[in-house]
C-alpha cells in the first residue's frame, strides 16, 4: 500500500479546519500548528482527491464541489472517532486539552464568556474555548454534526429542535444617557413614544423578536439608528439622547461603564429566557456533559 496516499486523521482534521475557517491561516491557529505546515497538508490532500479543494478569493478559501461532498463525511468520521475514544476513557476536564465550539451572540460572549472562562481557568487550564456566531435556524443541524458543541442565547426557534436548560430570565430595560437633555429618573409612556431610539438588528440573536412584540403591542418608535452588534452601544448611547431597549444582565454591565443609566420600560414586555442547547445524541458523550453541567453551573447565577 502507498501510505503516501492515504487518509489519516490529521489531514481529516486539517481539511476540515479549512473547511470551517476559511483560512490557512486560522485553520492552524485553531490546530496549534504552522502555517506552512497546513499549507503541506493541504497540498496532500489536493494530490489524494485530485482536486484543488478550496480557491482563494480575496481573504477567504471557498470549497470547491468536491470539497463540500467531502466535508461532511469527513467531519463524521472525525466525530465518530472521537466517541469511541471517549468512550474508552473517562473524560478528566483536569487533564484534558479538548477545545470546544461554543456558538453565541456577541451580547452573549461580552456577559457569558467571564465567568465560563475564570472556571476554566481554574478548574480545567488545559481545556480551549472557541466562540462563533450563526443564524438561528442553522444551529440543530450543527450541533447534530458536532461543529459546534452548545449554542447559548434567546434563541425560540430551536427550542423543539435541541435539548436545551434554562439558565436565567431576563427583563428589558431602557438604556440611555445619564445626562440625557430630556429624560431624568422616570420614563413615561409619552415620553417613550417622542423620543429618539436605537435598534440592535442583528439576526443572529433571539433579540429581533422583540420588534414583533411591540408591534403586537402597539408601541411604534421612531428610530434613529440601526446597529447590528450591542457592542457598540455604549459608546453611542453616552454621547446621544438615544434610548435603547437591552437585557438587563447587560445593561447593568453597560451602566457600570459611567455615562449611562437604565430605567424600566412603560409598558410590559415579557421576560426573555437564556438556554444552553446542544444535540441530544452528542450529549451522551462524557466531554459534552461536563460543558453542558459546566455552562449550567457558571451561567445560572448572572
Amino acid at each position: 500500500m502507498d501510505y503516501t496516499h492515504t487518509l489519516d486523521v490529521p489531514l481529516l482534521k486539517a481539511f476540515v479546519a479549512i473547511y470551517e475557517t476559511g483560512s490557512v491561516t486560522a485553520a492552524a491557529e485553531r490546530l496549534t500548528l504552522t502555517q506552512p505546515t497546513i499549507s503541506y497538508t493541504l497540498a496532500r490532500l489536493r494530490e489524494i482527491l485530485n482536486d484543488r479543494l478550496f480557491i482563494r478569493e480575496g481573504r477567504t478559501m471557498v470549497p470547491t464541489r468536491r470539497a463540500q461532498d467531502c466535508y461532511e463525511k469527513f467531519r463524521a468520521i472525525l466525530h465518530q472517532i472521537d466517541e469511541l475514544v471517549d468512550q474508552q476513557r473517562a473524560f478528566n476536564p483536569t487533564l484534558s486539552n479538548r477545545r470546544f465550539r461554543l456558538a453565541m451572540s456577541d451580547i452573549g460572549a461580552l456577559a457569558f464568556l467571564p465567568p465560563l472562562l475564570k472556571y476554566i481557568q481554574h478548574n480545567a487550564p488545559g481545556i480551549e474555548i472557541e466562540t462563533m456566531q450563526a443564524p438561528p435556524e442553522t444551529l440543530p443541524e450543527a450541533l447534530a454534526l458536532g461543529k459546534i458543541d452548545a449554542a447559548v442565547g434567546n434563541l425560540p426557534l430551536i427550542g423543539k429542535l435541541t435539548e436545551s436548560a434554562l439558565l436565567l430570565k431576563e427583563e428589558y430595560w431602557c438604556l440611555l444617557s445619564s445626562s440625557h437633555p430630556t429624560i431624568k429618573t422616570q420614563l413615561s409612556l409619552e415620553t417613550y413614544l417622542t423620543a429618539r431610539h436605537a435598534h440592535v438588528s442583528s439576526e443572529l440573536t433571539g433579540h429581533k423578536h422583540l420588534e414583533s412584540i411591540l408591534r403586537n403591542a402597539g408601541i411604534v418608535r421612531k428610530i434613529a439608528l440601526q446597529v447590528q452588534q450591542f457592542t457598540v452601544l455604549p459608546h453611542l448611547i453616552t454621547s446621544t439622547d438615544l434610548l435603547v431597549i437591552v437585557p438587563g444582565t447587560i445593561g447593568r454591565m453597560f451602566e457600570g461603564y459611567g455615562g449611562l443609566k437604565l430605567l424600566p420600560l412603560p409598558f410590559e414586555v415579557p421576560p426573555l429566557e437564556v438556554r444552553v442547547h446542544w444535540d441530544r445524541q452528542q450529549g451522551q458523550n462524557a466531554p459534552q456533559a461536563w460543558l453542558i453541567e459546566t455552562i449550567r453551573k457558571t451561567m445560572s447565577n448572572l
